[in-house]
């Protein structure tokens, strides 16, 4: 039996992303890098420069993800991951079965990844991170001497994996450029170990990646303030215009308005879209290691979800307030048409008024102009007559010329009358 192609689409995607299995002690460089939608080509050829300059072998290789064996090194095993997503790509080198002492955030490890591996790239990366993964012995116990592989710096930890797993982070960039998070576990397989590292990188990239929109949401907010003030004081001009003209003076003001605001969700909408979309995918990520507190230290989703929400409530607080602008021009744009169409409609009622009063008074012209014409038709007659009298009675017929015309005269009226009245009949519109 032949495969449904959308069947086998299904299960590739279903099985798109195995995880990199790697034992404990290791260290994990995440780098991911922000290259925007419809860029596969660039993305492969950049995978491309990285392969050649690594001499990386292909260990399972799909267009959206790849893993990847390097040759033997001094540090130990090394496994490249390569993923591409909708904007960005990542790219994380796991380096285990190590041939030195494990020791947290080694710098010497970072000599696995190439001095121009940014510049292979040819992006700056918007995420670097440093993950020490090592057994609970080996590392620090207490917040205070864990801070000392911070920098100094306060750190935030959570149980994980129900207790089989410690994370410390200082959620920050480090002098070396790399955020740091360390991992101390006490009996994850290997599949665990893969699926947790795995959840700990999804987390950072979902962090920097809501706070992406919220530069943009500040820089917004100053034109939106503006923009709200103008739509204001043109609802105001509203109530004042009172000709067609100036109503329609006040509607190209809030067309002008409508196409900037138009302009600006164009500019921010795909941005804040996506901070949108991975927010939430920050909580199920945090909800997935099953996070228990440790004394004396804020868990981790309480810090970055504490500082990540605010973000992710602006952006929308933002696009509520387009939204909100965008029905308030609509609806006085719609005010402001069926104002000017009454106006348009007075106006041609006025029209017509005048033109019917036009036209009775025409019709009664008419009607007067009919009158003078009978009785100038029946003058003339009449007078056509007395020539016929006269040649009548120059033929031996004589007649009182003035009793025929004085009986002649009220008849040819009428006649003239009738005949007129006939005519009009005959021309008048059936609607009438």
């Amino acid at each position: 039996m032949d495969v449904d192609p959308r069947r086998e689409f299904l299960w590739q995607e279903l099985h798109a992303r195995p995880y990199v299995r790697f034992s404990c002690p290791a260290h994990v460089l995440h780098f991911l890098f922000l290259t925007g939608e419809g860029r596969e080509e660039d993305d492969g050829a950049r995978l491309e420069r990285v392969k050649e300059a690594l001499r990386l072998q292909p260990s399972y290789e799909t267009a959206r993800h790849a893993i990847y064996v390097a040759p033997g090194g001094k540090r130990g095993h090394l496994v490249v991951s390569w993923e591409r997503h909708t904007e960005f790509v990542t790219y994380t080198f796991f380096l285990y079965q190590l041939t030195a002492d494990f020791r947290p955030f080694d710098p010497a490890v970072r000599d696995v990844v190439p001095d121009d591996f940014v510049d292979l790239v040819g992006i700056e990366p918007l995420v670097a991170t440093h993950i020490s993964v090592g057994p609970r012995a080996t590392m620090p116990a207490t917040p205070d001497a864990m801070m000392a592989l911070f920098e100094g710096h306060t750190v935030n930890a959570s149980e994980a994996m129900d207790g089989r797993a410690r994370i410390w982070s200082a959620y920050r960039a480090h002098s070396d450029g790399y955020g740091r998070i360390a991992l101390a576990v006490d009996a994850l397989s290997v599949h665990s170990l893969g699926r947790t590292v795995e959840r700990l990188l999804a987390i950072e990239n979902f962090v920097h990646l809501t706070l992406l929109s919220l530069p943009l949401a500040r820089e917004v907010k100053p034109s939106l303030a503006r923009w709200e003030n103008a739509v204001a004081a043109q609802t105001e001009m509203l109530h004042v215009a009172s000709s067609v003209e100036q109503k329609r003076v006040v509607l190209h003001e809030f067309l002008e308005l409508a196409a900037g605001i138009e302009k600006l969700r164009t500019r921010i909408a795909g941005r804040f879209a996506a901070s949108a979309a991975y927010f939430p995918l920050l909580k199920a990520r945090f909800a997935e290691l099953r996070e228990t507190k440790v004394e004396h230290v804020l868990r981790l989703s309480s810090f970055v979800l504490r500082r990540t929400a605010p973000a992710a409530q602006t952006c929308s607080s933002v696009l509520q307030r387009i939204d909100g602008l965008s029905r308030r021009i609509e609806n006085a744009a719609q005010l402001l048409r069926a104002s000017i169409e009454l106006h348009v409609d007075e106006q041609s009622q006025r029209l017509l008024a005048g033109a019917d009063r036009r036209a009775r008074m025409q019709l009664e012209l008419q009607t007067a102009v009919e009158a003078l014409s009978i009785v100038a038709v029946a003058y003339y007659v009449l007078g056509l007559t007395s020539h016929v009298v006269r040649a009548l009675a120059g033929w031996g017929w004589e007649m009182n010329e003035e009793r025929v015309l004085g009986f002649a005269a009220p008849l040819l009226v009428l006649g003239a009358g009738v005949a007129m009245k006939m005519i009009r009949k005959r021309f008048r519109d059936p609607a009438d």
